[in-house]
């Protein structure tokens, strides 16, 4: 499912024209924010987030640098001994800066192609649910999160777009999400 998500982002992103002599709605000096939701790789669970991204003209091109928030948790339900259940439950927060390479579009392009890197820390915890008189461990969980995403804005008007991307990194962290940006 993941490698299936991941080449059809990426055959996506190749079909987008990439040759133009400027870009109308991705812009130096404008800052972009919005909420998002999506399907985390992690437990098919939905996460919940924002993200931030302030545009910057380089000589190489456009980019945005900003950071993300993401929230999501799920369970692991087991059958115990005796007929007793038990589950491990999770819960993961990812905080991280964000640094993307936005590909060039024909002039009046309402579409906004972007690539990049997440690098976070995802706190995370773990908890046994379960019947008493175990002593479990809890697994370690989190750590740093090195993420490559790819996505794109589709403008409905100059100062909100809509946004699609998709991520796979370490600590098999992934997702696939959809949100709203604002321009100011």
């Amino acid at each position: 499912m993941k490698r299936v998500l991941l080449v059809t982002a990426l055959a996506i992103f190749l079909a987008m024209p990439t040759v133009s002599t400027s870009q109308t709605y991705f812009e130096a000096g404008k800052s972009y924010v919005g909420p998002s939701i999506g399907l985390s790789f992690l437990g098919s669970a939905l996460q919940f987030g924002a993200n931030y991204e302030y545009g910057m003209k380089m000589d190489f091109g456009m980019v945005g640098i900003g950071g993300v928030f993401r929230y999501w948790g799920y369970s692991e339900d087991f059958g115990g001994w005796g007929g007793e259940d038990y589950s491990w439950k999770y819960t993961n927060i990812l905080i991280g800066l964000q640094g993307n390479y936005h590909f060039k579009m024909d002039a009046g392009s309402k579409i906004d192609p972007w690539a990049g890197l997440v690098l976070g820390y995802n706190s995370a915890s773990v908890s046994y649910d379960g019947p008493g008189g175990y002593n479990w461990a809890s697994p370690s969980a989190g750590g740093l999160v090195l993420n490559a995403q790819g996505g794109a804005r589709y403008w409905i008007s100059p100062t909100m777009a809509i946004r699609a991307s998709i991520g796979y990194g370490s600590l098999s962290y992934g997702a696939l999400d959809l949100g709203v940006d604002f321009k100011f």
